[in-house]
This record gives structure tokens, C-alpha cells and sequence, in this order.
């Protein structure tokens, strides 16, 4: 492992272990890629969770979208995530747009703004966790990745609903939204996420296997306590061995 690989695979391990749990279930010559592009959303997501005011969130921000450019222009600062991301995004041909919406979505964090309906929430969860699916299916399976998109995009939306529902008091809810009726649709999301997964392949389903932890998040909406360690690797064993999210 490279200097830059262990600090991508540090950083997962110790600020999104659901990500770096289910990283080993990839193949060997996959998982760098996958841990870098988490790494990635790791800076992105923590911006928020270290600054005191908005506008210092939008300059860091901006030096990654600057990041971004360079890296598609061939010029990669000499930052260890910016420097994997890279080579992921050559390794799966990541698309420039979906990197940078990413980024972009995580601006609504900078500010204390309600989120305004259903519809805007999906889609940040669209723009942020789905697309992490997505794009790691394209490092696991390439171009047939595409044919799971609308999976991606459903998956998403239940995971990435499900983590933030895990706090006393949720923030991203729409107003008027109680926790009970988030949930429930989380799990419709689910629910219609594995319909859509019916013919996936085992090349991209390890982009899918941290949304399998779904369920055991619901069972904890509303409480500021994350499943144990021991009960999400075991789900994720499960998952991965029956392909099942």
C-alpha cells in the first residue's frame, strides 16, 4: 500500500467506517479507488463540521471544485486525497459533473436553512450518497455500471436518508416531516432499490453494500447512538456473501 493509499484508507477508517467496512468486500484492485473517492467525500462532508462561518465553508469548497478542474486538466495538487481521487477517476472514468455536484450539494450544510420539501432532500441525497454509488460501481464494473443508475439513485436516498435520521434531532428534514414519516420512506426507497437490483452483477454490488445497513440505522431514527460495530459487520458479511442489500 502507497503513502497515499494508507492516508485515504486512514481517513475512511476513522471518519466513515460503514464506507471503509464495506471497501474490504471489493477486490483487491478495486478497493484503493473506492477508498479514495470515499476519502474524497469525507473532506467534503467534514467542511462543514470544522469551520465557524459559511464563508470560510465556501472558500474550502472552492479549492476543491479548483481541485477538480485541475485534475482534469492534468494537474494534481499535491494533496494524497487529491492525488488518489485522481488516480480513481482515471480508473473509472468518473464523470467531472458528478464530482463536482457532489461538492456542490454539501454548500446546504454551511448554513442552519431548513430543508424546503421531499423533493429538494432527494435530491441532495441524490447529488451526495447516490452518486458515491454510482461512481463506485463505474470503478467496479465500468460502462455496464450505467445500466444500475436508477438503483444508485434509489439506494441512496434510503441510506443516505436512514444516517441522518441517527440523531436526536435531524436537521435535513423537510419542515413538517416527522422522523416516523422520514423513515417510512426511507424504507420505501429500500424496498423499491432491491426491485430495481433484481439483475445486478457481483462486479458492481459492492458499490451497493453499504445501504444494506439501512434497516439496522431506521431502527435507531430519532436516537443519537449509531449501530454497534459488531451488528454492521455482520450485516455487511451477510450482504455480501448472498448479494443482498
Amino acid at each position: 500500500m502507497t503513502e497515499g493509499e494508507n492516508h485515504c484508507a486512514t481517513l475512511v477508517r476513522s471518519a466513515d467506517k460503514d464506507l471503509y467496512l464495506a471497501s474490504l468486500f471489493a477486490p483487491d484492485g478495486k478497493r484503493a479507488a473506492l477508498l479514495a473517492l470515499a476519502a474524497f467525500t469525507v473532506e467534503i462532508r467534514r467542511i462543514s463540521e470544522t469551520v465557524s462561518e459559511p464563508h470560510i465553508g465556501l472558500i474550502r469548497q472552492q479549492w476543491w471544485l479548483d481541485t477538480l478542474d485541475g485534475i482534469y486538466d492534468g494537474a494534481v495538487p499535491a494533496h494524497p486525497v487529491a492525488q488518489e481521487l485522481a488516480r480513481a477517476i482515471e480508473s473509472g472514468q468518473l464523470p467531472k459533473h458528478a464530482l463536482r455536484n457532489l461538492v456542490l450539494a454539501h454548500e446546504f450544510d454551511l448554513y442552519d436553512d431548513p430543508m424546503p420539501d421531499l423533493a429538494t432532500l432527494e435530491a441532495y441525497l441524490g447529488e451526495t450518497v447516490s452518486a458515491l454509488i454510482q461512481m463506485g460501481a463505474l470503478i467496479l464494473a465500468g460502462a455496464e455500471a450505467t445500466r444500475y443508475a436508477e438503483a444508485a439513485g434509489l439506494a441512496g436516498v434510503a441510506f443516505g436518508l436512514s444516517r441522518l435520521l441517527n440523531k436526536a434531532q435531524p436537521r435535513h428534514l423537510p419542515q413538517g416531516m416527522t422522523v416516523a414519516q422520514a423513515a417510512s420512506h426511507a424504507e420505501r426507497r429500500l424496498d423499491e432499490a432491491r426491485q430495481a437490483m433484481i439483475e445486478s452483477t457481483t462486479a458492481a454490488f459492492p458499490a451497493f453494500l453499504p445501504v444494506a445497513l439501512t434497516a439496522l440505522y431506521l431502527k435507531r431514527a430519532g436516537i443519537d447512538a449509531a449501530p454497534s460495530q459488531v451488528r454492521r459487520q455482520a450485516r455487511l458479511w451477510w450482504s455480501a456473501h448472498r448479494e443482498r442489500i
